[in-house]
């Protein structure tokens, strides 16, 4: 088949045009398009390479702040500790204390307890001792105990203290009751020595009256007024029985 150089040439133009028309419409836009999304990847991956070092950022703030809040943590765990024991060791000396003064309390009230039983005791053994003597004295007692404690009496009255005959002194007044009390009856003349006596204390003269009381047991009691002269075995057991109540 013979060569035609007009048909080859078309078909150079031909291929010619094609290569224009895909360079013109397709490789330049496919160009385009690759550059686009080239651009679009490079964006991206900058955006995740920001976005990474944002998220070490945080982690590292994350980091630091647990660090930081664990370092926190530990200092109030032993602050606390330091508190709880310190309130721990405040209870235990208020508790020291409380129990030390219950101690306290409790040893008062036994003490107490034991003082009243020994005084009730005391004074069970005095009244016991009193009523006693008092029983032994009512056997002794008789009117020539009554007469010796007046003689007694009698001689007393004149070594009385300046005090007491200044007092025995007021006390005899003008119309001050003189009255002698004694266990037994006293004679004549024994009253009047105990007149005497009582006339010489006043330093002025007396009308006592003698009565007989016989709770006296034995001795006698003289009243001037509102002072009193005591020389009987009752107010002497009864001055026993007080001071040693």
């Amino acid at each position: 088949m013979p060569f035609d150089w007009t048909s080859f040439v078309l078909e150079i133009l031909n291929f010619l045009v094609l290569l224009w028309i895909l360079k013109r419409f397709l490789y330049w836009p496919v160009l385009d398009v690759l550059d686009a999304r080239r651009q679009a990847v490079r964006e991206q991956v900058a955006q995740a390479e920001a976005t990474r070092a944002q998220a070490d950022e945080m982690k590292a703030q994350y980091e630091s702040r647990m660090a930081a809040w664990q370092t926190e943590q530990e200092q109030a765990r032993r602050e606390l500790a330091l508190a709880l024991a310190r309130e721990r060791g405040a209870q235990l000396d208020a508790l020291r204390q409380d129990l030390a003064g219950e101690k306290a309390k409790l040893q008062a009230r036994e003490d107490a307890l034991s003082a009243s039983h020994e005084a009730a005791l005391a004074r069970k053994a005095t009244a016991e001792a009193y009523q006693a003597a008092a029983a032994m004295l009512r056997r002794l007692a008789s009117p020539a105990l009554t007469a010796h404690i007046a003689d007694l009496f009698v001689q007393d009255a004149k070594l009385l203290p300046e005090a007491q005959r200044t007092a025995v002194r007021d006390a005899a007044s003008a119309d001050a009751v003189v009255e002698v009390a004694s266990a037994h009856a006293l004679d004549e003349a024994r009253r009047n020595r105990v007149v005497q006596a009582l006339q010489e204390l006043a330093a002025r003269p007396l009308q006592p009256v003698f009565r007989e009381r016989p709770e006296l047991i034995a001795g006698l009691r003289v009243a001037i007024g509102q002072y009193l002269l005591q020389a009987d075995l009752a107010d002497e057991l009864e001055f026993f029985r007080e001071r040693h109540a």
